[in-house]
């Protein structure tokens, strides 16, 4: 089988092209020159925004959607093999390309590829190190999994070889990349229905990403964590370590936080002092994240001006403990955390910031990830007032072999931590719930990665209805 390359391509089509990561690779192969068009089951701000570039997208799979002149279709792990548009694209002849490998492919394009791993904290991460560059004027090309604010996108296409990626390890998807520079935030359980070797199969795939990297190559690794420093003996990159630990290469020490949750801490280089610096996105996770941009940025000769400008300007990546308003007192944040890490971070960051009584709604996703780590689940509650469950959303698997169900994390939550928890299924009625119960001075924490965000929109309007705007 001849190697797969974009020689030759002009014409790309994407099925599943509404999603984060694929909507971004379509806007960057279209700015690339090549003439885009796919499909996705359902419209949504993503697609929206591919129309308003010239991007054709139907809604639906049909085998009329795809062009017979196709060089190239681009299809990601969530789109199964018997999907109408893959067989479609088949009897046309049309190369298939996994998403991951289109990435890879683009990689090429780039000496200098910036990669950011780890199962927490990738989008904000890399945006941080993209708006970094960016700011220094590195012109790098982008493509991460969330949307930028200050460039009202997930991916731009520069003028430099620097290419800064959110690198995934589901279905081992970063393992196509070429990257000169590689993060490791942090490696936990997660996507147990791909990993079923559990941690010592995720752990032995973050090393081989770790692996790809060149003798003159560089890894920034959390020395925080125990499965991240298994790796480092076996990469032949240079590796400095960053954390809140004594040891680490890069360190913060002297964190404080602000009514509003925003810490400044110190950083310590090889244990003398660098930098002092203040993040307007809270949490510990967050100074521990940033450390791993500061670290990057010095490898690449970065002024600290431009980080300290980046971390002023920056208040998250689209869903990432996002403030979607302010109704009479009442906070409403929307998050994407659906692992239980996030969750706790997470609602760890809402303690910090100065409130009455914190509520979290919360839509489990997948059966698989609900059923294995229910426990880790249930525990990343224990610092809620109040929690309201949604129903467990599944769109690559079903229910049968698992048999969980939100109310199994409701009955545990209950038990052990006397929390006052339900299970709510519809989301008008999680709204109306919660319009009733909230009052000036709390907050309302709205996590899943599916389409429980919706709630968080409709409270607003709910409470701006209630009180005014």
């Amino acid at each position: 089988m001849d190697k797969i390359t974009l020689k030759g391509v002009k014409k790309i089509y994407f099925v599943g092209i509404g999603g984060t990561s694929m909507s971004g690779l379509a806007m960057m192969s279209q700015l690339n020159g090549f003439e885009v068009s796919g499909s996705d089951m359902r419209a949504c701000s993503y697609t929206d925004k591919l129309e308003e570039k010239g991007i054709t997208v139907h809604i639906g799979h049909a085998a009329e959607n795809v062009p017979k002149n196709a060089d190239m279709l681009v299809y990601s792990a969530a789109i199964h093999m018997d999907n109408i548009e893959i067989v479609t694209a088949v009897s046309y002849g049309i190369t298939l390309v996994e998403r991951s490998h289109f990435l890879g492919l683009l990689s090429e394009f780039y000496p200098d590829t910036i990669a950011v791993s780890g199962t927490h904290g990738k989008t904000t991460t890399s945006s941080l190190t993209a708006m970094t560059l960016l700011n220094a004027g590195l012109d790098p090309s982008i493509s991460v999994g969330g949307t930028i604010k200050q460039i009202n996108a997930n991916s731009r296409v520069g003028h430099s070889e620097h290419f800064v990626i959110e690198a995934c390890e589901f279905v081992d998807s970063f393992l196509h990349t070429k990257h000169k520079i590689g993060v490791i935030l942090n490696i936990d359980e997660d996507h147990l229905d791909y990993f079923t070797g559990g941690i010592e199969q995720i752990t032995e795939s973050f090393r081989r990403f770790a692996m790809i990297l060149p003798e003159d190559g560089y890894l920034a690794a959390n020395g925080d964590d125990e499965n991240v420093l298994k790796i480092i003996p076996d990469v032949i990159a240079e590796v400095e370590t960053f954390g809140l630990g004594e040891g680490n290469y890069w360190r913060a020490e002297n964190i404080k936080y602000d009514d509003l949750g925003r810490p400044t801490y110190d950083v310590t280089m090889g244990g003398k002092y660098y930098d002092t610096f203040t993040l307007r996105i809270p949490g510990a996770h967050n100074v521990s994240n940033s450390l791993s941009v500061i670290a990057v940025a010095h490898r690449l000769g970065i002024d600290n001006k431009y980080l300290h400008q980046t971390f002023d300007e920056f208040d998250g990546a689209k869903r990432r403990f996002e403030l979607e308003g302010e109704v009479n007192g009442i906070k409403v944040f929307e998050d994407y955390a659906h692992h239980p890490k996030e969750l706790e971070v997470t609602i760890a960051a809402c303690k910090n910031y100065k409130h009455d009584k914190l509520y979290v709604v919360f839509q489990p996703h997948t059966y698989s990830r609900t059923f294995l780590l229910l426990d880790r689940f249930v525990n990343a509650f224990a610092l809620a007032d109040e929690v309201v469950l949604n129903n467990i959303y599944s769109d690559r698997e079903t229910n049968e072999k698992w048999n969980v169900y939100s109310e199994d994390i409701m009955e545990k939550v209950i038990e052990r931590f006397h929390i006052p928890t339900r299970v709510i299924s519809e989301f008008p009625d999680i709204v109306n719930y919660l319009t009733e119960k909230a009052k000036p001075g709390d907050i309302v924490l709205v996590a899943g990665s599916q389409s429980i965000n919706q709630v968080a929109a409709d409270m607003i309007t709910a409470l701006e209805g209630k009180y005014g705007k």
